[in-house]
């Protein structure tokens, strides 16, 4: 499909489960309109809609110019119709108690799976490739636009992550190697901070069923780790 651009209006493709709605709004539109519009395409309410883009969290009053759409973007909508919830048998407040069950479960694998003897032996061998400012501890940035360099893989060897997100991709670079893995394929993300120093965490990337189909990385600045799994599971609500 040929999208046009113009000055004024922004058109963008909305993504929920199997479904695609190709939508052309004003930028001045606000996210609370697009809510409205998701809800009249997807019948999930306002009230339960979870819109993912480039992992910007923005109000309802914001608008798309606020949000920075571009045109050909995707947004992704996660949540339930009420009619989903039904068949469930589960109100929407028994559904959110679900979900926070479900957590533990995860928090549970993290611990198992980030306490692995393998990443001590990694950790112990490396070293961040520079220290971590005073003013980044503690705090939450997005993705930069460029890449998180000084990484290392499971195999020892330094490597480059860029996130391409609005194409769906991750791609590591590594002594003129490139590995592309797509973000709508992992199916978990595990991560820890490291103990030896201050302001680096690692991750792991479950690509598959078992223990060993996880990527891992070490030695990423912990500033951006929330921001990475919101852009592997989605967990980012404009």
């Amino acid at each position: 499909m040929n999208i046009l651009e113009t000055n004024n209006q922004v058109t963008f493709t909305l993504k929920y489960k199997k479904q695609s709605h190709v939508l052309t709004m004003e930028l001045d539109d606000t996210i609370g309109d697009l809510k409205s519009i998701a809800e009249q395409k997807t019948q999930v309410p306002k009230s339960l809609q979870k819109l993912i883009y480039k992992g910007i969290q923005k109000n309802d009053r914001k608008t798309l110019k606020q949000a920075r759409l571009r045109n050909k973007s995707k947004v992704l909508l996660i949540g339930n119709s009420l009619q989903d919830i039904a068949k469930t048998n589960l109100t929407p407040v028994e559904k959110d108690v679900e979900d926070q069950s479900s957590w533990k479960v995860d928090s549970d694998k993290n611990n198992e799976y980030c306490n692995l003897q393998i990443h001590q032996q990694i950790l112990n061998k490396r070293q961040p490739g520079y220290g971590i400012p005073e003013k980044f501890k503690g705090k939450h940035l997005n993705l930069p636009k460029s890449s998180i360099n000084d990484v290392w893989d499971e195999d020892g060897k330094r490597v480059q992550l860029t996130f391409k997100v609005n194409q769906d991709q991750l791609h590591i670079k590594s002594y003129g190697q490139k590995l592309i893995v797509k973000l709508d394929l992992i199916k978990d993300f595990y991560s820890q901070e490291t103990k030896n120093y201050d302001g680096y965490s690692y991750f792991g990337l479950q690509t598959g069923y078992s223990e060993r189909s996880v990527l891992w990385f070490y030695y990423v600045p912990s500033h951006y780790i929330r921001a990475i799994r919101n852009a592997i599971l989605g967990d980012w609500k404009i």
